[in-house]
């Protein structure tokens, strides 16, 4: 890979997206500087993070082939084997299992924080990566053999700018692409509740009129018992939303445990509450000259399915992928072509993920007799098993005909050549 540490990589960003990115492109010997607003990430301690993200078979089998998993306190890593899917209104239910999907579980529940500081624990092992915290990025323009980005009293040079600055993405704005963003008509709150009973290490979701309700199993603390803490991520419309935040812990505790037909017995909240507006967006383009968008920057989808994360992830493997192959064949870390392939590798990809989502929670707001039973009829027809289902669950463990060598278990990635 002659020449391969002469190119340099900007990446403004420093989360879960931009730090695996970070990782895997200075493991393939490029030079990359994070530059991230943030300040430095620190391993979560006490009481559970608000913030938390599922990960799939193939996000953990990204942070297992970069190192990144051994860095992780498995004390906090909460794998689920289990998922519980039913409609408030009706008699339909789908389940799914890990044995089903021929696994030993369906995903890992963690706090997004904990698996951010990981990443920077990773990245301080690799002498090529130069992340830097508290670094907010002024502006950048497109320069004649790269990108001038200004942070500080510092000019840098790119020859790669990535953006993974979240929804609000200025790299984007910068490079003139249009962010594409839409009023899904739902906010999000999220919560830590302690439960009566235990999880099981089942990952289960409610929908409702209103919209759906998402019960996460949490790693066991100590102080609530084993197995009796769960995140919880309510979406719904603005007001209903409202109301569940301003209201006391006990009506709060009451209205969750009956939206849940006492799944898990008495609960009792353990945490504040944060509310945030959920507004899905596609990017127009992923790529530019020179620049690349990658996580929320170009996409973001409505978290009932709890994908959001693991496409950020697999967009960060497949745009290093290509990256590496075109540095490779000595052609440079911002070849157009490599980053044309990127973006039809996951554009679409992100595409369907994101109709879906849409297509999901237009059909459970559905009040008219005759949808709500032909609903419930698929649901229990799904529940059956059958190609549908191993669909549904394949997704779910985000298995794809088209993953990227490191996403892929080892005796899959092996036999990829």
């Amino acid at each position: 890979m002659t020449g391969v540490n002469e190119q340099h990589i900007i990446i403004v960003g420093g989360g879960m997206t931009g730090g695996l990115l970070a990782v895997l492109l200075a493991e393939a010997g490029l030079r990359v500087t994070v530059l991230d607003g943030a300040p430095v990430p620190v391993m979560p301690t006490g009481d559970a993070q608000l913030r938390v993200s599922t990960l799939t078979e193939a996000s953990y089998w990204l942070l297992r082939n970069t190192g990144v998993w051994d860095c992780l306190d498995p004390g906090r890593v909460q794998p689920y084997s289990a998922m519980q899917v039913w409609d408030q209104d009706g008699t339909g239910e789908v389940c799914f299992s890990a044995e089903e999907a021929g696994a030993e579980t369906l995903g890992w529940l963690l706090e997004n924080g904990h698996l951010t500081a990981a990443l920077y624990q990773r990245a301080q092992a690799l002498p090529n990566l130069d992340w830097r915290c508290g670094a907010a990025v002024e502006g950048a323009r497109r320069g004649e053999t790269g990108w001038d980005v200004i942070c500080g009293n510092e000019r840098l040079q790119a020859d790669l700018l990535v953006g993974a600055d979240g929804a609000r993405s200025q790299v984007r704005d910068w490079a003139g692409i249009s962010g594409g963003a839409s009023d899904s008509g739902h906010h999000a709150l999220v919560a830590t509740i302690g439960t009566a009973l235990p999880h099981g290490g089942c990952a289960r979701q409610v929908f409702m009129e209103s919209g759906p309700l998402a019960l996460l199993p949490l790693y066991s603390d100590p102080a609530q018992g084993e197995q009796r803490q769960c995140s919880i991520v309510w979406s719904g419309w603005p007001e209903r939303i409202r109301e569940l935040q301003q209201c006391d812990a006990a009506r709060f505790a009451m209205e969750l445990q009956a939206s849940v037909a006492d799944t898990l017995g008495e609960v009792t909240l353990l945490s504040e509450r944060a509310v945030f507006p959920i507004q899905p967006r596609h990017a127009s383009q992923y790529v530019a000259a020179g620049l690349a968008l990658v996580g929320d920057a170009a996409h973001v989808i409505h978290p009932l399915a709890g994908q959001g994360v693991n496409l950020g992830l697999l967009d960060a493997a497949v745009l290093a992928e290509e990256v590496r192959q075109a540095c490779e064949k000595g052609l440079g870390c911002a070849d157009a072509h490599a980053l044309a392939r990127y973006q039809r590798r996951r554009r679409g990809e992100n595409l369907v993920m994101q109709n879906a989502m849409r297509g999901f929670q237009q059909l459970f707001e559905q009040r008219a007799l005759p949808l709500r039973w032909l609903r419930n009829a698929g649901m229990r027809m799904v529940n059956q098993g059958g190609p549908v289902k191993g669909f549904f669950v394949n997704r779910a463990l985000g298995r794809s005909a088209d993953l990227p060598v490191l996403a892929r278990a080892p005796h899959l990635a092996k036999n990829s050549g």
